[in-house]
């Protein structure tokens, strides 16, 4: 198949995809803000504690490229943080001298974005909000 050809073929399936994309989104909730429970911790604290925070949580509109090429690399959009407020809380049983003030996001609002990968875990399966290594376990 020759380039021109190639690059018809794929606006025409881009065309049709587009098309067929609102009903794709239905019963699934677009990006938005949701309560979730987290575990916070800190290296030197024996416990953690959960509390409940607002996360972005939902499904953005993602786009499959027909041809793939490395000059051109796909960039996915997930849910993120548009805007945050800071919020903080105190870790129980942290020996003197360790700060135990945990400070962490909680979302005012969300939106389809790049990953920020230097704030976010956009890996397709993480370890979950909730999970806890200190070698104490729950408060």
């Amino acid at each position: 198949m020759r380039p021109l050809q190639q690059r018809v073929l794929q606006l025409v399936l881009l065309l049709l995809v587009g098309a067929a994309a609102p009903g794709a989104t239905r019963g699934h909730r677009l990006c938005h803000p949701v309560n979730a429970t987290v575990a916070a911790e800190k290296e030197a604290c024996p416990l953690c504690i959960t509390f409940t925070t607002a996360i972005c949580s939902g499904y953005c509109q993602t786009k499959e490229p027909v041809y793939k090429s490395a000059l051109s690399p796909v960039a996915q959009h997930v849910c993120t943080y548009r805007e945050v407020r800071y919020e903080s809380l105190v870790l129980p049983a942290c020996p003197p001298g360790i700060d135990p003030t945990f400070t962490y996001p909680m979302a005012l609002s969300c939106h389809c974005s790049l990953c920020p990968m230097d704030s976010s875990d956009c890996t397709v399966q993480s370890i979950g909000p909730d999970f806890c290594s200190a070698h104490g376990g729950y408060a």
